[in-house]
């Protein structure tokens, strides 16, 4: 799993670390940076929290990915600088657990305001509808990437000719990124053909790598979820199958 973490040196700087495809890099970056970079946490030392300027920037990546106050004694600079690959993996691992159920809850607690909003997107903008949904996917499975595909009808230009069906797939890892994207869409129905018979069931999850695959219907039009999480736990699937079971039935 190929994974992004930053640590707040002081109010202006991060250090910021990749670990992607067997290799790692470490970078010094402005804060405001952290913006334009993918992102699964970021670790505030607990001193720096009570600086205004840090506070600010930290609560907005928070939509994002997990932050985290460390105390010195747990997780400094140093020892940050030094993790590998495996280390990272199980600090992230405890800080979306945590992070998970906090969205977890807060989505019990606002289904069906949820709903509503959803609702209320469903007729007049598709491609916000499925935008607002991956976005709720990530932050209540816990994603470190994600790729959503589904059916869009594009609506005719002209008289005589007839709408046609596309298939939109949205991919990223700190935010949507929809696109038209032909080949993949295809294939990724093709081989799925005939399995979309719940509102959202989880088809296959292999623990060890983490690899999530989901499927699902809203008004009888399917939708593809593959995702990179770190757990999936029956609260997580049992709230998301509520989610999309309030989301049948959606005028057109």
């Amino acid at each position: 799993m190929n994974l992004s973490v930053a640590f707040v040196k002081n109010e202006n700087q991060v250090l910021y670390r990749q670990f992607i495809e067997g290799t790692e890099s470490s970078q010094i970056f402005d804060m405001d940076e952290l913006k334009q970079k993918p992102l699964h946490g970021l670790f505030v030392p607990s001193d720096l929290m009570d600086a205004a300027s840090v506070i600010e920037r930290v609560e907005s990546e928070a939509p994002y990915s997990p932050v985290r106050p460390v105390q010195e004694d747990f997780l400094n600079e140093q020892a940050f600088e030094k993790l590998n690959h495996a280390q990272t993996h199980g600090l992230l691992e405890k800080t979306f657990s945590t992070w998970t159920l906090q969205n977890n809850l807060h989505l019990l607690e606002n289904l069906f305001e949820t709903l509503d909003h959803l609702k209320a997107l469903w007729p007049n903008d598709r491609t916000a509808f499925f935008e607002e949904v991956w976005n709720l996917l990530k932050v209540n499975l816990g994603t470190t990437s994600m790729t959503l595909a589904y059916n869009h009808m594009r609506k005719a230009k002209k008289e005589h000719e007839k709408n046609q069906l596309i298939r939109v797939v949205i991919e990223g890892e700190r935010s949507p990124n929809p696109t038209e994207n032909k080949e993949l869409g295809l294939a990724l129905f093709k081989n799925y053909e005939g399995q979309f018979t719940e509102s959202f069931e989880v088809k296959s999850y292999d623990a060890t790598k983490g690899e999530l695959v989901a499927l699902g219907s809203i008004n009888t039009s399917p939708f593809i979820i593959m995702a990179k999480v770190f757990t999936l736990t029956t609260l997580q699937k049992a709230l998301l199958k509520s989610l999309f079971d309030g989301l049948q039935d959606l005028k057109k």
